[in-house]
C-alpha cells in the first residue's frame, strides 16, 4: 500500500506559500490572511494551492510548490503526493492527463501598482517553447479592493479594435508603455468580480486589488515592458532567452469591441441552487473555457459541496469554515487554499462564509 494512500481521502490544507514578485502589494493580502502586517513591497503574491515552481529571475527557483503537513511530522509537496498515485489523489478521468499536476491551480496577489504588461503561452505554444504540458488560461475573482493615489481599482484585456501585429511591434521597440496600455480596454472593478484572461491575450492587473487568480497549471509570463518600476528587466525576464520575434509571437492580436471584450472575458455569474445554509453560484463554466470551472459557496451554516468526479481547490473567500468528510474534519481560516483529493466522501463545510471552489479542465476537452 502507498504510504500516503490515507491521504488521498483526506482534504489537504495547504500551508502559507508566499512569493516575491516583480510588482509590489502585500498589505490586503496580510489583511486577508490574518498575519501580521509587513506594509507594501515585494512579496506581494501568495501560492495557494500549486504544483509548478515559481518562476522568477527568468527561471524557476525552489519555493511555489505547495506543501502540507504529514501525520507523523514534516512536510511534503502536493506534487510529490500527487506523483505518489495520480489515480487516488486525481481519479481516473485526470491521473493520465495532468502530467504530475493538479488541473488547476490558484494564487493570490495584491497590488499597489500597475503589474507589467504581460500575456502567456497557449499550450501548443507552452510545449513547443519550455516543454511544460500546460499553458495559462486564467481567471480573477476581486476578493477586496483600495484607492491607490485617488485612482480607483481597474484592470487592462484585449487589443482594441484597429491594433495589429505590426503596430504593437512598433510600440514595443519604441517601448512606449502608454501606447501600449491604449492599445487595450481598461475596466474599472469591484470586490465580487470575476474576469476571465484567456492565454494570449494582452493584459495587466492594475493597482488596488487583491485578486485570488485560478489556472492552469504554468507559471511563464512575457513581458514587452523592458523598464518596469525601478529596474531593468532582462532579456530572460521578457522572453526567456528566445528573442523578441518570439515574445511578439505570443500575443494573440484578435480584436474586441467594448461588448465582445466582456463577453469573453467578465462572464455572467449563475445561481445554481440555495437552501436555508447555502447558495451555490457559478462563476465560470467550461463554456467559457474548458480549462477550468469556477463556483461559489455562501454558506450560512452547514451544506453539502457539490459531488465531483475527480479532484477540485477550495479556497476560503471571506471567513473562516470548518470541513466535514468521512472520517474527520478541519478548520480552515480565510486567505487558505485547500486540495481535494478523488477520494474524498461526503465533504460538507460549516461556517458564516464564502468559499470558492476550483475544477480542472473538462477531460472531454483535455486540449
Amino acid at each position: 500500500m502507498n504510504e500516503y494512500q490515507a491521504l488521498s481521502r483526506t482534504p489537504l490544507v495547504l500551508e502559507l506559500n508566499r512569493v516575491q514578485r516583480l510588482y509590489t502589494g502585500g498589505s490586503l493580502l496580510d489583511r486577508w490572511q490574518g498575519l501580521p502586517p509587513q506594509g507594501d513591497g515585494v512579496n506581494s503574491e501568495e501560492f495557494l494551492v500549486s504544483t509548478v515552481e515559481y518562476i522568477g529571475f527568468g527561471h524557476p527557483v525552489e519555493n511555489g510548490l505547495s506543501r502540507t503537513r504529514l501525520p507523523g511530522g514534516g512536510y511534503i509537496t502536493l506534487r510529490a503526493l500527487i506523483q505518489s498515485d495520480p489515480d487516488a489523489f486525481l481519479g481516473a478521468a485526470y491521473s493520465g492527463l495532468c502530467h504530475g499536476h493538479s488541473g488547476v491551480l490558484t494564487r493570490v496577489g495584491d497590488s499597489n501598482v500597475r503589474l507589467v504588461i504581460q500575456c502567456h503561452p497557449d499550450r501548443e505554444k507552452a510545449q513547443r517553447c519550455f516543454g511544460v504540458p500546460f499553458g495559462k488560461a486564467e481567471a480573477w475573482v476581486i476578493a477586496d479592493t483600495r484607492v491607490i493615489g485617488g485612482v480607483a481599482p481597474h484592470l487592462y484585456c484585449g487589443f482594441r479594435p484597429g491594433v495589429t501585429r505590426e503596430h504593437w511591434k512598433e510600440l514595443f521597440l519604441r517601448q512606449d508603455v502608454d501606447g501600449m496600455l491604449a492599445c487595450m480596454h481598461r475596466f474599472e472593478v469591484r470586490q465580487g468580480d470575476t474576469i476571465l484572461i484567456p492565454a494570449g491575450m494582452p493584459h495587466a492587473m492594475g493597482s488596488g486589488c487583491l485578486f485570488i487568480e485560478i489556472h492552469e497549471p504554468c507559471d511563464y509570463t512575457i513581458r514587452p515592458e523592458r523598464r518596469y518600476l525601478t529596474r531593468e528587466l532582462s532579456d530572460e525576464e521578457m522572453h526567456y532567452g528566445l528573442g523578441f520575434d518570439a515574445l511578439l509571437d505570443f500575443f494573440d492580436y484578435t480584436t474586441y469591441t467594448e461588448d465582445e471584450i466582456r463577453q469573453v472575458c467578465f462572464p455572467q455569474a449563475i445561481q445554481e441552487a440555495s437552501g436555508s445554509s447555502f447558495t451555490l453560484t457559478s462563476l465560470l463554466r467550461y463554456e467559457n473555457t474548458p480549462r477550468f470551472s469556477i463556483r461559489r459557496l455562501e454558506l450560512r451554516g452547514r451544506a453539502a459541496l457539490p459531488h465531483f468526479d475527480g479532484h477540485f481547490l477550495l479556497i476560503t473567500e471571506h471567513g473562516g469554515v470548518r470541513l466535514f468528510w468521512e472520517g474527520g474534519s478541519c478548520d480552515v481560516p480565510q486567505g487558505r487554499g485547500t486540495f481535494v483529493p478523488a477520494g474524498v466522501c461526503s465533504l460538507e463545510a460549516q461556517g458564516d462564509a464564502s468559499l470558492l471552489i476550483a475544477y480542472p479542465f473538462d477531460p472531454a476537452q483535455p486540449n
